[in-house]
């Protein structure tokens, strides 16, 4: 496991026909801002279209939001701009002069972890987001297991509303060093710690200076040139069961989406968490 020390310096552009393709799917505990930074990526690097905006605003104006609601940018079922929350995985598409895109926005309700699963299945990087003032959390802790064990190996540690708690650093500090801890139980990874408010923009996009203590690059800056690349093939056979089909006595079926890995008849299964073999 490392922590990378980014140069930000690596911001010059390929050709077009170079870009690379980046997956990746936000995550981490309910309200710790997963939407709202989604939003400020797509609204700061111009990839929402105006009647986006315009659809975004109106509902901002119906839910008495305080100015416009990025997060409705990203929250696209009608159940979930009524609600607030998020439900299915929104994907979004943007890309910059360096790299293209994809972008799940995964719901961080318990209830649906499955959701979250099925995006962290194909994704390359998760972005880890943790709340400034609450820390780790359960659900924090379970996505990021989550994550690991479908294969994906570099996580961005996005301390979000650092606003919140007055550009602490030593919040900051904090949060690193208990996920460092945690980290120490999952499988290799190369970790990133970048403290943000999505709210106001700060580190998403340009650096700010209300962190001065902070030396290291914006998230954009970071996406854009990070060495995510995953090889499926050769990974251990990985399927997350998302639901289990029995419509009668005689057939028993079990849903989802290989994440990585090849399985050939007569393999032995190890079943996850119990570890019982079949």
């Amino acid at each position: 496991m490392t922590a990378i020390a980014y140069d930000p310096a690596l911001t010059t552009a390929p050709a077009v026909e170079e870009k690379t393709l980046l997956r990746l799917i936000t995550c981490g505990s309910v309200d710790d801002g997963k939407s709202t930074l989604i939003g400020r990526l797509l609204y700061d690097s111009q990839s929402v279209l105006e009647d986006h905006l315009l659809a975004a605003g109106r509902a901002s104006v119906r839910r008495n939001a305080e100015g416009f609601d990025l997060a409705l940018l990203t929250d696209g079922l009608r159940a979930e701009r009524e609600q607030g929350i998020t439900i299915d995985v929104a994907y979004r598409y943007f890309a910059t002069p360096r790299r293209k895109f994809i972008l799940g926005d995964a719901p961080g309700h318990e209830q649906y972890t499955r959701n979250m699963a099925t995006a962290a299945s194909t994704a390359d990087l998760a972005l880890l987001l943790v709340d400034a003032r609450h820390g780790l959390r359960t659900q924090t802790k379970r996505h990021a297991r989550i994550a690991a064990l479908l294969g994906i190996r570099t996580l961005v540690v996005t301390v979000n509303k650092m606003d919140l708690v007055g550009w602490d650093e030593g919040v900051f500090r904090r949060i690193v060093r208990d996920f460092t801890d945690f980290a120490q139980g999952l499988p290799p990874l190369t970790l990133h710690f970048i403290p943000i408010s999505a709210f106001d923009g700060a580190n998403v996009v340009t650096r700010t200076e209300a962190m001065p203590w902070f030396d290291g690059a914006p998230l954009l800056t970071l996406l854009e040139t990070v060495d995510a690349h995953r090889d499926d093939a050769a990974a251990p056979f990985h399927f997350p069961v998302q639901r289990v089909l029995r419509p009668d006595q005689d057939f028993r079926g079990y849903a989802g989406q290989i994440a990585s890995g090849v399985v050939r008849p007569g393999d032995r299964v190890l079943l996850l968490p119990s570890g019982r073999t079949s």
